[in-house]
């Protein structure tokens, strides 16, 4: 099985705040101890395989978690539909920067469908990743991707046992990919990754994750994301100042 990558550098837009400083009290509530992956999903490649689509992916990934958790009922792109789209934004298979990708998903809209909101998590920061697997239903995370773990994932799928994605010294870094986190344990994040779940220990986290975004869907903001204190109007405005 081939392992594409696909994400670009990370870009942080000039003028978007951190998620937190759009919350009341500049932050959520503890998160739980743990959270489960939504089960039963096809997740699918979607293409990862041959392509460098992996933010494109990503974005597949959440809307699949978010029917589950969200009770929402957003069509998932076919194949041919996903690879059309990934070219429009990559025409030469050159990947995706993740919040042009974003910011894409926002306006005008990515398979027909668009987002309230995104901002960045901070990405060293443990529960403040949790918060957005918990209460925002997933996390847009890059990473600097290892051999180690392409290895460690085709060892999960040859032995159908879990492999911990873990730190393994010296390992050369192939490039960037994107991967969602969908859940997560005492050991670290569980994340959607080439039609797979896998679990992503912190200390894999802290050494090679380079960006980590949340997404509020358009089923969160109608349903509850005020009851979390986020001020969705607030992140749009930041949003469409950036976008003017």
């Amino acid at each position: 099985m081939t392992l594409m990558l696909g994400r670009k550098p990370a870009v942080r837009p000039i003028g978007l705040s951190d998620l937190r400083f759009y919350t009341a009290s500049d932050s959520f509530p503890p998160p739980p101890p743990t959270f489960n992956a939504p089960s039963g999903v096809d997740w699918g490649m979607d293409g990862n395989d041959t392509l460098g689509d992996c933010t494109i992916a990503g974005v597949d990934h959440l809307i699949a978690a978010w029917d589950v958790l969200f009770g929402a009922s957003d069509p998932r792109p076919s194949p041919a539909v996903l690879e059309a789209e990934y070219h429009v934004l990559s025409p030469d298979d050159q990947g995706c920067v993740e919040s042009a990708v974003l910011a894409d998903w926002q306006n005008p809209g990515l398979f027909g469908q668009t987002i309230a909101a995104y901002a960045p998590l901070n990405h060293r920061d443990d529960v403040e990743l949790k918060q957005g697997v918990a209460f925002l239903g997933g996390a847009y995370l890059g990473i600097a991707c290892p051999n180690s773990a392409q290895q460690q994932f085709s060892q999960q799928q040859q032995t159908g046992n879990t492999v911990p994605w873990t730190v393994v010294a010296g390992s050369h870094i192939e490039g960037g990919h994107c991967i969602v986190a969908v859940g997560y344990t005492a050991a670290g994040l569980l994340c959607v990754t080439w039609g797979s779940i896998v679990e992503v220990t912190w200390a894999f986290l802290r050494k090679y994750l380079e960006e980590a975004w949340a997404i509020v869907s358009h089923e969160l903001a109608e349903k509850g994301a005020d009851t979390l204190g986020l001020n969705v109007a607030a992140i749009q405005a930041d949003l469409a100042g950036i976008a003017s």
